[in-house]
């Protein structure tokens, strides 16, 4: 294996690093080279065969770096994201502790339903089927202790009829393996005498922390991901080391807002689920406290969802209580919501001849109507170039758009209705920016913020058009839309750091804590790490600590950053008061002085800092007065109907300029919708700043 940033120091002064953001319609590349230059493009998404869209995207920027300056290549994908979306499981195995065969069957008592409400005894669909999963007698007390010696005959007997059976991939779950893994290691190794190609999960390695339920799904749906994430990025690695040579440093974006090698990310796959997602919260939180808003939420709207999270100072927050679809999975996350809402969402009728907006999408292929693609039912897309708040042609003029397709099929579609196919394109946009309005309230007033003290950075393909309405709908006093806002991904994969993750359950009572064990407890965990940091051991900077908590009898915890300096008893103080602060903060009361504390595991995250940056806008296009470069109809409200409003480019924007709506800011990347009476204007970093005239801050 290539160590990563070894290759990078030896290259730095010429190098090119290279982020790549595979979506659902567009897979977008940006290029940022050590001496201050950038180049950004965007190229059709490959569905049928995900890795070819990145690779052309490599090919196709190539002719304009460099050659043989590629130091590193940083990428983001939704392989998967999209395997746990669509359900497309390969033949997989459950190995168990005897007794415990149906954890998946009963699962949680209840679990979300559509809308937000709750269907009692309506389980998950199973990862594992029930055909598939073999107990092995063994077990483990919860405090670590063997109370019946792993029966290797039974271990022998499961992997019969798991080969049998065609089994591709193994997950083993036995029963308080994070206290004492030595029962699942040897099970992984009677797995591999008898098939060594297969696949092995432990849960002591994936998730090493008390919750049968959540432990087992998420080593099972690891197990799953493996095969095929682990083909993608293997495929994937090889074929960017014959694209631009062996020695450019490979990194996979994670779930937990950081990169690792192709190799790690292989070994915990589900780790990288909302890899792409969570690249885009890091660089345009990191943007955004650079432009003067350490509290920001971000609004990434692609072709096929919308991804918000919250940022403060920066940093965006972490949870290992996430799911995906309706699967608890206890794995690292940026802590954000995902909604089906992009360019390519369905206009459809539902039930009651309700008008829907996704979450069905018409991806890549054939994508919307107006991409003369095959595309017959109409999509937001189809609707925002009805009504004139997109350019006839996208990607900088290369990608023509028929307008009379999508006019038709809206119309069609409108007739369903009694309306015309304007009110049903106005009416879909609308719906859209409400549901979207709905996920910043689960990031930001769920979690005891309040979105109005907060900035709302739009970036992906569709966000800038649609985020002056949210910010309407939400009182948000301001829209930040980044230079290269269709890329925003790519610059958080070419920002992102090195990040490596280790836990351990800690159940420990307030009255019970004792410093030594805490010292002891993570120095061992950093210690696991330490196999995983040799190509690192250049950058890791530092060790970051913290711990779960909770009141006791609560069923969730929160995660609070370990105090700084020496573990003595004014350090256990800090961190109780520390707990009690944070339980504050978030839901405005706590139990101080009333209700016992309680841990529940400890982290430690190895943060290797890279020396990539994204250089400073250039204003050398900018001209001192831009005029209009064009007249666009549009229609933005129905009372005011279809009006003439003008179109600047934006490269021809100087820092300082402003200018009041309705007006339109065209780029090669997307197109940014300023409504009538925002104001917005050129901050000295190249961002459009529009003002929301009726915000309640």
């Amino acid at each position: 294996m290539t160590c990563p940033l070894a290759v990078e120091a030896a290259v730095r002064s010429t190098a090119w690093h290279l982020g790549i953001d595979a979506g659902g319609t567009f897979t977008d590349v940006m290029a940022v080279s050590s001496d201050g230059r950038i180049q950004v493009l965007k190229v059709p998404s490959t569905p049928a065969r995900p890795v070819l869209g990145p690779l052309n995207g490599i090919e196709h920027m190539k002719p304009t770096l460099e050659v043989g300056t590629i130091a590193s290549v940083s990428h983001g994908t939704t392989v998967g994201l999209n395997a746990l979306l669509q359900r497309k499981f390969p033949p997989v195995g459950l190995i168990v502790t005897r007794g415990f065969k149906h954890v998946l069957e009963i699962a949680r008592h209840t679990v979300p339903g559509e809308w937000g409400t709750i269907y009692s005894w309506v389980k998950p669909p199973r990862v594992v089927p029930l055909s598939q999963v073999h107990e092995i007698d063994e077990r483990v007390s919860q405090d670590g202790n063997v109370v019946t010696p792993l029966d290797e005959a039974s271990v022998h007997h499961a992997a019969d009829a798991l080969a049998a059976a065609g089994a591709r991939t193994v997950a083993v779950c036995l029963l308080h393996a994070y206290r004492f893994a030595a029962h699942e290691q040897r099970v992984r190794e009677i797995l591999l005498e008898h098939r060594p190609d297969w696949l092995i999960s432990l849960s002591s390695e994936v998730m090493p922390e008390f919750r049968e339920y959540e432990r087992m799904v998420t080593t099972a749906t690891n197990a799953v991901l493996a095969p095929l994430v682990g083909q993608y990025f293997a495929e994937f690695g090889a074929e960017v080391s014959s694209v631009v040579g062996p020695d450019t440093s490979v990194y996979i974006m994670r779930s937990a807002g950081g990169v690792a090698s192709p190799e790690e990310a292989a070994a915990h796959p589900l780790r990288t689920a909302l890899s792409g997602p969570a690249a885009g919260v890091v660089g345009m939180g990191r943007l955004a406290r650079e432009a003067g808003f350490g509290h920001a939420i971000t609004f990434d709207m692609g072709g096929t969802s919308t991804d918000v999270s919250a940022v403060e100072d920066g940093e965006p927050h972490l949870t290992t209580d996430a799911s995906i679809d309706c699967y608890p999975l206890r794995t690292p996350t940026i802590d954000l919501v995902t909604i089906g809402a992009g360019g390519g969402s369905l206009i459809a009728i539902g039930t009651a001849r309700r008008i829907m907006v996704g979450p069905d999408s018409a991806g890549a292929d054939p994508g919307p109507v107006c991409y003369g693609k095959g595309g017959m039912e109409p999509t937001l897309t189809d609707a925002n170039l009805v009504l004139g708040r997109i350019p006839q042609a996208l990607v900088g003029g290369e990608f023509a758009l028929d307008a009379a397709a999508a006019r038709a099929a809206l119309e069609t579609r409108a007739a369903q209705l009694a309306m015309d196919g304007h009110t049903l394109a106005y009416s879909a946009v609308e719906i859209v920016c409400n549901n979207m309005a709905g996920a910043v309230r689960q990031v930001s007033i769920k979690r005891g913020l309040d979105p109005r003290q907060y900035t709302l950075v739009a970036f992906g393909g569709a966000g800038p058009m649609h985020a002056a309405r949210m910010a309407e709908l939400l009182g948000m006093p301001r829209v930040l839309v980044p230079v290269h806002p269709g890329l925003g991904s790519c610059a958080g994969l070419i920002l992102s750091d090195v990040r490596i993750d280790q836990s351990s359950t800690f159940l420990r009572l307030e009255s019970d804590f004792d410093a030594g064990q805490f010292a002891s407890l993570f120095t061992r965990l950093e210690e696991a790490l330490a196999p995983n940091l040799e190509c690192y051991s250049d950058v890791v900077t530092q060790f970051q600590r913290s711990v779960d908590m909770r009141y006791l009898g609560m069923g969730t915890e929160l995660n609070v950053p370990a105090p700084a300096g020496p573990m003595t008893a004014g350090w256990l103080e800090q961190l109780v008061a520390d707990y009690h602060a944070l339980h504050e903060k978030i839901f405005n009361f706590s139990y101080r002085g009333s209700q016992a504390v309680q841990s529940i595991a400890l982290r430690v995250t190895a943060v290797g800092r890279r020396s990539t940056r994204i250089p400073e806008y250039d204003f050398a296009h900018a001209v001192s007065r831009p005029t209009v470069a064009a007249r666009r109809s549009a229609l933005f409200n129905p009372e005011r109907g279809f009006e003439l409003a003008p179109v600047y480019r934006r490269v021809d924007l100087p820092a300082g300029w402003s200018e009041r709506g309705p007006l339109f800011v065209d780029q090669y990347d997307t197109t940014t919708v300023v409504l009538p009476g925002h104001g917005v204007g050129v901050d000295e970093h190249g961002n459009l700043i529009i003002h929301n005239p009726g915000a309640t801050a």
